[in-house]
């Protein structure tokens, strides 16, 4: 009976290892690097394609760059916080500087 006993606290040592390593591990490998944000200012509307259609201009450091705004920070002249790629799925995309902003904060 003691040496039943002693194994399985043997057993239960030896599983809370083994899941303290696997959660390390998942910890360690599932982190990414975030991208950093960036100054940005909200100019104008786009009205090159059409009446309004064609998104905001962004300033980015000396840049501009076209964009879709979402609704509280889609006024002009609005100083943000923002991470964003570069949206290079069409040629004319590339040509025009899209941009596809994945987070937007207010900088203030």
């Amino acid at each position: 009976m003691v040496f039943a006993l002693h194994t399985v606290g043997n057993m239960k040592e030896t599983i809370l290892i083994y899941v303290s390593i696997l959660i390390a591990g998942g910890s360690l490998s599932g982190c990414s690097d975030v991208d950093p944000e960036r100054a940005a200012v909200i100019i104008q509307r786009d009205y090159t394609m059409c009446g309004a259609c064609g998104g905001w201009f962004v300033q980015i450091d000396s840049v501009q760059y076209r964009a879709d705004v979402a609704a509280p920070y889609n006024k002009e002249f609005t100083p943000v916080w923002i991470r964003f790629k570069k949206d290079e799925s069409d040629g004319l995309k590339v040509w025009g500087r899209w941009i596809n902003i994945t987070s937007i904060r207010n900088r203030e």
